[in-house]
C-alpha cells in the first residue's frame, strides 16, 4: 500500500512538483486539509505517514495539539515558512516539527527532507530482505519466477514497497515482459555510482501498478563492462535501506557480479526443470553454493513448469540434487502467454488461475528472511574457488 501524505493549505508549494517528489518515495498523490484544525481532525481517523504544514500564523495549541496526534499515529512532519526564523523554528521543533523548509520548498530541498525521514523509517523498523533468483541453464523460467514472485510478494505485504531488479546485464527481459519504456535503467546508475545514495537510487526506479518498483537492466552492451560486482553490491544495499523485499533477477553466468547478488540476498532460489540437463546445471550450482559458504537454509530449489507428465518425477530430481525441492510452480502456458502479450503478472492477468495461487503459495514460503549476512570481498570469490587470479 502506497505512504499518505496529507499538505495542510499548499504548504509544500505547487501539489503537481509535491506529488512528483513524493511519488519517488513511495506516495501516493498528497491528500488536502484548509487548515490545522482540519489536518488534526482528520489523523483521529486517518492514518498518514507524513503532513505538511505552513508555520507562519500557528498558534502554540494548534502546534500541541497536533503533535499529540502525530505522535500517536507515528506521523513525521514537515514545517514551511516564507522566512528562516529561529525562535519560529525553535517553537516547532519543540513542538514535534521534524524538518523545516523555505517556503516554496526547493524540490531538492524538499526531496532531502522526506528522505531523511524515511530513512529513520527504516532504521527504526526491520531490514528489507533481499530474493536472487537464478538459473545456471537459460530458458528454464527465471524471469517469469523474479517477476511473479515480485507481484505476489508485494500484494502479501501492501505496508512495505518492493524492488525488482533486472542484473542481467546488455538488455534483460523484464521491461519486454512488463511492457515498461522506463525513463531510467541500470546504466544510469552505474553512470552516478561515484555520488550514488538511497535516494538517488530510489528516484530511478520506475513505479508499476501492484506495489513493485523496477530497475530495469541497460539495453547498451557496453554497460555490462562498467557493472562489477562492488557495484552490484552497492546498488543492492541502497535498495535494501527502502523496499521491505528486493528481487533480483540474475543472469545464467556465474560471474562475479552474480556472486555479489547472491552474497547480497538473504534467499536463493534455484529455478529448474524436472529434466536431464536443468537437473544436472542445478546440481553444479548447488555444489559452487556450498563451496561459497551458502548454508542449506539460504538457498531453494524451486521446479518451474512442473506437469504430472513430466519424466522425471519430483522424488527422482529430489534425489539426483541431494535436496528436498523446496516448492513447484505448474507449468501454464495460457496463462503465462496471456500476461505475455498484455505486460503484467499472471496474477493480473487471470487472479483465479493455478499459476496465480502457486506464486501467492511460494510468497507464502518465502516470507521473512535470513539474518545471514555476506558482504562483496575486494577480489573475485570465484577466482579463489578455483585458483584463479583476477588480471
Amino acid at each position: 500500500m502506497a505512504r499518505r501524505a496529507l499538505i495542510v493549505s499548499g504548504s509544500a508549494g505547487p501539489q503537481d512538483i509535491a506529488n512528483s517528489v513524493l511519488q519517488r518515495f513511495g506516495f501516493a498523490p498528497a491528500e488536502s486539509a484548509l487548515n490545522i484544525a482540519e489536518a488534526t481532525a482528520r489523523l483521529r481517523t486517518d492514518k498518514f505517514d507524513l503532513v505538511i504544514i505552513a508555520l507562519q500564523g500557528v498558534s502554540a495549541m494548534e502546534l500541541a495539539t497536533l503533535d499529540r496526534e502525530t505522535r500517536r499515529q507515528g506521523t513525521f512532519v514537515i514545517g514551511t515558512a516564507m522566512q528562516s526564523d529561529s525562535d519560529l523554528i525553535l517553537r516547532a521543533m519543540r513542538s514535534g516539527v521534524n524538518e523545516f523548509l523555505l517556503y516554496p520548498p526547493d524540490p531538492k530541498d524538499f526531496s532531502g527532507a522526506v528522505d531523511r525521514l524515511m530513512r529513520r523509517t527504516h532504521a527504526e523498523g526491520k531490514s528489507g530482505s533481499a530474493i536472487a533468483i537464478y538459473s545456471a541453464k537459460g530458458g528454464v523460467g527465471g524471469t517469469s519466477v523474479a517477476l511473479n514472485l515480485s507481484f505476489a510478494l508485494a500484494r502479501a505485504h501492501p505496508e512495505g514497497n518492493l524492488a525488482l531488479v533486472d542484473l542481467v546485464a546488455g538488455g534483460g527481459d523484464l521491461r519486454v515482459m512488463l511492457d515498461l519504456k522506463p525513463q531510467y535503467d541500470m546504466s544510469d546508475l552505474v553512470g552516478k555510482i561515484d555520488r550514488l545514495d538511497a535516494e538517488l537510487v530510489r528516484s530511478l526506479l520506475t513505479p508499476v501498478s501492484g506495489g513493485v518498483w523496477v530497475l530495469p537492466s541497460s539495453e547498451h552492451p557496453e554497460a555490462a563492462d562498467l557493472l562489477d560486482a562492488g557495484t552490484v553490491a552497492t546498488i543492492l544495499a541502497h535498495l535494501k535501506q527502502y523496499h521491505a523485499f528486493t528481487v533480483i533477477d540474475c543472469e545464467h553466468a556465474m560471474n562475479d557480479r552474480t556472486v555479489a547478488a547472491l552474497d547480497a540476498a538473504d534467499r536463493v532460489i534455484l529455478v529448474t526443470q524436472l529434466n536431464v540437463p536443468a537437473l544436472r546445471s542445478t546440481q553444479r550450482t548447488l555444489a559452487l553454493c556450498q563451496r561459497l559458504g551458502y548454508g542449506d537454509e539460504k538457498v531453494q530449489v524451486v521446479v518451474n513448469r512442473h506437469q504430472s507428465s513430466d519424466t522425471v518425477s519430483l522424488a527422482d530430481g529430489a534425489e539426483v540434487l541431494g535436496r528436498e525441492i523446496f516448492f513447484k510452480i505448474p507449468n501454464d502456458d495460457r496463462t503465462s502467454a496471456g500476461a505475455l502479450t498484455r505486460g503484467v503478472s499472471v496474477a493480473e492477468f487471470d487472479p483465479q488461475s493455478h499459476l496465480a495461487w502457486s506464486y501467492e503459495g511460494l510468497a507464502g514460503r518465502m516470507n521473512g528472511g535470513l539474518s545471514e549476512k555476506a558482504g562483496t570481498p575486494p577480489t573475485s570469490r570465484l577466482g579463489k574457488l578455483f585458483g584463479r587470479r583476477r588480471k
